[in-house]
């Protein structure tokens, strides 16, 4: 039987287009590496079967080198690779074992022949296999298909761009269509509060151009960063996982993209004649985006936010644009990195991330008031009481009265995140009082504390009071309680929702 070199040598003799992609000496230097450090021969045959796959598709693919190779090119490898190796299942560990000796050879190749960084289309299909933190390898695609075909394109034609413009927007019109339905009537109501502000009176006063701009920004917001009542979804994800069986592949593949795509906070460093260099607001970090048809004016005045996604094909949904003095950038800058760390007090370990992902609104209307109006004080919150760390051991001890606490809440309308936030507030108050025991004046106690806090009208209580069937004097006792031994103020920061938190700050 051949050695893994003998097989090396005959490939290269066979496919003279193998040592332009990659040369064989590269190869064989790297199989060595691997047999001084103990590798046996069958290790090393799988290695090089794994390289030989990817040289052939490069060729195939009409391409010059790994570095070209796109998320949707490796998936084709992958089925690719299945057909040779009967051992190779199309799963979660043999596909996460293929990318891990993928990543170990180009991190060879780039330290000992310096070439290009062939890992960040390797990433970029390692992120593609995850969705919501679950292993999701999409079927087969057609060789010939219209969406995966761009990302090679080096040059984008008008015609091209307009395909993939009505793509988008028939895509995103089917969407809006799907979240008009009456089940989401209160989602509806509620998203257009949050993205218009709590002095929303409707569009009475709006024209037509101001409208159209209206309702683009607000499908921005919904799809993007809004999250559902029951499920705490954002309603993309929520649309793709619920309709992924009625939706072409095509259009699976430009939600995908979609939702790898994070809200972002940039301004322009320079315009080009088709690129314009952008800056991340918070991070710094440099990237490009197409030049807008638009005149741009003064570039340097300008901050922008939408979604951008990073890899692949450039999908923009909706880009806002407000103008900011570079003082006044940088005091907004400040005053959202503050709001920041008042959100770290309901989890220590956030990242800036993690607060765009739970508080867009609350970062869009600090920039828009904070341009618009020249107010500069959109933080109200002076003395906030620090996070309280409540031990597991709680949980368990008051798991009936959480689970009444959830199933009224739940039955008043509260959403999902706004449940977790009223449970934290019922632990530490139970765990800062050294209480051994719950009961329904305290479950309505905290019910109302907590609407309080986060400025929800429930009707005064009157249906909780009906519904446990309790005295409501006993509970306004109760609730002087929790506000003193925790001392509570308006719009805690500790148990302030998403809603809440856009709420205050405006008054």
């Amino acid at each position: 039987m051949d050695n893994v070199y003998s097989l090396v040598k005959h490939f290269y003799e066979e496919n003279d287009y193998a040592a332009q992609i990659l040369p064989r000496d590269a190869v064989e230097a790297y199989l060595r590496r691997n047999a001084w450090h103990g590798a046996e021969d069958e290790d090393l045959k799988r290695i090089w079967s794994i390289i030989s796959v990817m040289i052939s598709a490069v060729n195939d693919f009409e391409l010059y080198s790994f570095a070209t190779l796109t998320a949707y090119d490796y998936q084709e490898i992958f089925y690719r690779y299945a057909e040779v190796r009967p051992d190779f299942m199309l799963a979660e560990q043999d596909i996460n074992d293929f990318l891990s000796t993928l990543t170990d050879f180009y991190a060879y190749l780039i330290r000992t022949r310096h070439t290009e960084d062939f890992q960040i289309g390797l990433e970029a299909a390692r992120e593609a296999l995850y969705e919501g933190g679950y292993f999701f390898l999409p079927d087969r695609r057609d060789g010939d298909e219209f969406y995966r075909s761009l990302e090679h394109m080096e040059e984008v034609s008008y015609d091209t761009m307009q395909k993939l413009n009505n793509l988008l927007d028939s895509l995103l019109r089917q969407i809006s269509i799907y979240y008009q339905k009456p089940h989401f009537k209160r989602d509806m109501d509620r998203a257009i509060l949050m993205y218009a502000g709590p002095e929303y009176d409707g569009q009475s006063s709006l024209n037509a151009e101001e409208r159209h701009s209206f309702w683009l920004g607000f499908w921005d917001f919904f799809l993007f960063d809004y999250h559902l009542i029951d499920s705490d979804a954002l309603p993309l994800r929520y649309y793709y996982e619920y309709e992924r069986s009625n939706l072409s592949t095509t259009e699976q593949d430009i939600l995908r993209d979609l939702l790898r795509s994070r809200f972002t906070v940039f301004t322009i460093d320079d315009v080009g004649a088709d690129f314009l260099t952008c800056r991340n607001f918070f991070t710094d970090e440099v990237f490009e985006l197409p030049v807008p048809e638009l005149a741009m004016g003064n570039y340097s005045t300008c901050v922008m936010f939408g979604h951008i996604h990073s890899h692949g094909v450039m999908l923009l949904n909706y880009i806002t644009s407000i103008t900011a003095s570079k003082r006044l950038q940088t005091r907004m800058r400040d005053v959202v990195l503050r709001q920041y760390e008042l959100f770290k007090l309901q989890n220590s370990q956030a990242e800036l991330k993690d607060f765009f992902a739970r508080n867009a609104g609350v970062v869009r209307h600090t920039l828009q008031i904070m341009s618009s109006y020249a107010q500069l004080n959109v933080i109200p919150i002076r003395t906030v009481s620090p996070a309280i760390e409540v031990p597991e051991s709680v949980s368990v001890e008051f798991a009936e009265d959480e689970d009444m606490l959830r199933r009224v809440a739940k039955h008043v309308g509260f959403s999902k995140f706004e449940i977790t936030l009223l449970v934290k507030l019922f632990e530490d108050y139970v765990l800062v009082a050294g209480l051994k025991t719950g009961d329904d004046i305290l479950i309505t106690a905290i019910l109302l504390k907590f609407a309080q806090l986060n400025g929800i009208d429930i009707s005064g209580g009157s249906e909780i009071y009906e519904l446990l069937g309790i005295d409501s004097a006993s509970v306004k006792d109760c609730m002087e309680k929790v506000h003193g031994k925790l001392g509570c103020v308006p719009y805690d920061p500790r148990y302030l929702t998403e809603e809440a938190f856009i709420k205050s700050l405006f008054f």
